[in-house]
C-alpha cells in the first residue's frame, strides 16, 4: 500500500506499507517499510539486552500501534521456530531470536528491523482506499530491501506508472 501524499508531518505521509494480514472479520495489519527511526538503535538494544547488529541494519518505524512490538521482516533464507512465510521470498519473525541470529551472523541475508505496526479495523482500510488515502500496489522485494528508504515511496508509485510529482493532497472523485 502506498500512502497518497498527505499533509507533511502526518504519521503516514509518503509511507509504503507492506500488508501482512488482511481479512474481512479481523481487519488489516502491516508494517511501514520506508520510515527509519530517529532513535539510536543502541538505545533499544541496551534495554533489551541484544547484541549490536552492525551499522548496515535498518531500524524502521513500522507503525503507530504497539510501539513495544518488534519484528524482523526478512528474506526467506532464514527460519526460526516462529518465522511466518509471507509471500514470494519474504518472511517475518517476531521474536528476539532473529535479532540474536543476525548479531551472530546466522540471520537472513536481507532484513529490516521494525518497531511498531500499522493496524486497521475491519473495513477501515477499504474505506481509506475509497477515500483516496491509500493506493494499492504490488509487492516488490527489490523496493523493500534494495531501494534507499527515501526513494521507496517514489519507486512504489513508479511500479504503477504514477509520477509522484503529479500527486496532490487534495482528494476528489470523478
Amino acid at each position: 500500500m502506498i500512502a497518497a501524499q498527505n499533509e507533511a508531518g502526518q504519521f503516514f505521509d509518503k509511507s509504503v506499507v507492506l500488508i501482512t494480514k488482511h481479512s474481512q472479520n479481523e481487519g488489516a495489519e502491516g508494517y511501514i517499510i520506508n520510515q527509519p527511526m530517529t532513535l539510536a538503535p543502541s538505545e533499544i538494544f541496551k534495554k533489551r539486552d541484544i547484541a549490536y547488529l552492525g551499522s548496515d541494519f535498518h531500524l524502521m518505524r513500522g507503525g503507530p500501534v504497539d510501539m513495544d512490538h518488534g519484528a524482523v521482516l526478512h528474506s526467506d533464507d532464514y527460519r526460526a521456530l516462529d518465522t511466518k512465510p509471507l509471500m514470494n521470498k519474504l518472511a517475518i519473525t517476531e521474536t528476539q531470536q532473529a535479532l540474536d541470529d543476525i548479531a551472530d551472523h546466522a540471520g537472513p541475508k536481507y532484513f529490516l528491523v521494525l518497531v511498531g505496526k500499522a493496524v486497521w479495523a475491519p473495513g477501515q482500510l477499504e474505506e481509506e482506499i475509497m477515500g483516496n488515502m491509500w493506493i494499492p500496489a504490488p509487492y516488490s522485494f527489490d523496493i523493500i530491501f534494495n531501494t534507499p528508504d527515501n526513494k521507496k515511496w517514489q519507486e512504489a508509485l513508479a511500479t504503477l506508472k504514477i509520477d509522484a510529482n503529479l500527486l496532490t493532497n487534495q482528494a476528489g472523485k470523478a
